[in-house]
């Protein structure tokens, strides 16, 4: 398990609504900051704040909401940034959110515009709430976008699920940002979530087959995590895990933590 283990890599956690009556506390020992995503894959769940102010409370470590720009209007989303202020969390974590096949988007600001009323609130309050945003690798002139985050406030980031350590290590400007940066995993634990995966990440074909055709997805997506921080732990900060909920993967990656 991952407590009690001499850490050398740095990593943070995603831990789902679905999941937050889970005690984890075997899995926080060495964990910089614990993420609550903000109704993902546009799925009504229990708000983020809340429930990132219930896991600081719990486990007595740092927690980030996630604020989409998908479902609230500007009042709206400021009530939620206020809330994260009051309740000191240590951060909020920025995203444009999935899109979603029924119902309506707001989308009333932008990603960059939320990340200016952070900044606005976080200094009329006093405040030294940190801010995240995201990067996608994979995207072209993502890093003006990325700059652009930087501009408008952005303290930290954090990639989209990466799958293939080369899209870290061509984007060599990730290794010299000013700010830090966590690569994203999330393990694909099934061949639909892989076919779906695989069309919009960039995915080696070869590990396709592999996890298509493999016996234990759990060691499979082991090893490939552990491939990846191995090829890449100088070019990040650190990793944010997110595991939808699944302790045995947590238990199988607990090597990796101490390879760098």
């Amino acid at each position: 398990m991952l407590l009690n283990v001499h850490y050398l890599v740095k990593y943070s956690l995603e831990i789902t609504q679905d999941h937050i009556r889970k005690n984890h506390s075997n899995y926080l020992g060495g964990v910089e900051f614990i993420t609550v995503p903000d109704n993902p894959f546009g799925k009504a769940g229990p708000g983020s704040v809340p429930m990132a102010y219930l896991l600081k409370e719990r486990y007595g470590k740092k927690t980030v909401a996630t604020i989409n720009t998908r479902d609230r209007n500007k009042v709206g989303i400021i009530s939620e940034i206020l809330a994260a202020i009051e309740l000191e969390l240590y951060g909020i974590f920025v995203v444009s959110g999935d899109k979603i096949k029924k119902g309506r988007e707001v989308r009333e600001i932008d990603v960059f515009q939320l990340i200016s009323l952070i900044k606005k609130y976080r200094y009329d309050y006093g405040s030294d709430i940190q801010i995240g945003a995201t990067i996608n690798p994979s995207r072209e002139n993502e890093l003006r976008i990325v700059r652009k985050k930087m501009e408008n406030g952005a303290d930290f980031f954090i990639t989209q699920s990466i799958y293939n350590e080369d899209i870290i290590l061509k984007n060599k400007w990730i290794r010299h940002l000013s700010v830090p940066v966590y690569a994203g995993f999330m393990p694909l634990l099934s061949k639909k979530i892989i076919t779906f995966y695989s069309k919009s990440f960039s995915i080696d074909e070869g590990m396709v087959k592999k996890l298509m055709d493999s016996y234990n997805l759990i060691e499979d997506n082991a090893s490939l995590f552990i491939k990846i921080v191995k090829n890449t732990c100088d070019h990040v900060e650190g990793y944010h895990i997110m595991p939808l909920g699944n302790e045995k993967f947590l238990e199988k990656i607990s090597r990796v933590i101490k390879i760098c």
